[in-house]
C-alpha cells in the first residue's frame, strides 16, 4: 500500500476522546500543588489589601467630618476627604474580586488533588482564566484612563498657555 500525501484523510480516524473521569497526570498535580500555597498567599495578600483600604476609608470619613468641624485650619475639605474615601472603598471592591478567584482557584486546586478529575481540573482552570480576564480588563480600561488623562493635561496646558499669551 502506498502513502499518498495529497489525498483525503481516511473517514476512520478519530480524535482521541476523554471521558470526564479521566485521571490527571502525576505531573499536573505536583504542578499545581506546588503552585496552591503561592495562589492562597496571594489572595490572603490581596484580601489584607483590601481591608486597609476600607480602614483608610473609614479613618478619612470620620477624620474629615471631625477637621472640617473643629478648624479651618487650610486642610482638605470635607467634602473632598469624602470623595476620596469613596474612591478608596471602591478601589478596596476592585480588589475583593480577584482575590477571591483566587483563593477559589486555590480552593479548587485542592478538591482536584484529592480526587484527580479532569472535571475538577476544569474547574480550577476556570477560576484562573475568571482571574486573568478580569486582570486583562483592568489593565484595558487603566491604560484607557491614562490615555484621557493625558490627553485632558495636554488640552488644559495648551489652553492655560493661550489664557497667558492673551493676557
Amino acid at each position: 500500500m502506498s502513502i499518498d500525501p495529497y489525498s483525503s484523510p481516511a473517514n476512520h480516524v478519530e480524535p482521541p476522546s476523554f471521558s470526564n473521569s479521566s485521571a490527571v497526570s502525576q505531573g499536573v498535580l505536583a504542578q499545581l500543588a506546588g503552585t496552591k500555597p503561592w495562589v492562597r498567599f496571594m489572595s490572603v495578600l490581596m484580601f489584607i489589601g483590601a481591608g486597609f483600604m476600607l480602614l483608610v476609608a473609614l479613618v478619612m470619613l470620620v477624620a474629615g467630618g471631625s477637621i472640617a468641624a473643629s478648624s479651618k485650619t487650610g486642610a482638605l475639605p470635607a467634602g473632598m476627604m469624602s470623595g476620596i474615601a469613596i474612591l478608596y472603598a471602591l478601589l478596596a471592591g476592585l480588589y475583593i474580586y480577584p482575590a477571591l478567584k483566587l483563593w477559589k482557584y486555590a480552593s479548587n486546586i485542592g478538591t482536584l488533588l484529592i480526587s484527580g478529575t479532569v472535571l475538577d481540573l476544569e474547574a480550577a482552570l476556570g477560576q484562573q482564566r475568571s482571574f486573568w480576564k478580569f486582570l486583562g480588563i483592568m489593565v484595558i480600561a487603566i491604560f484607557v484612563l491614562y490615555f484621557v488623562i493625558v490627553i485632558a493635561l495636554v488640552a488644559f496646558g495648551g489652553l492655560a498657555a493661550m489664557k497667558a499669551q492673551s493676557t
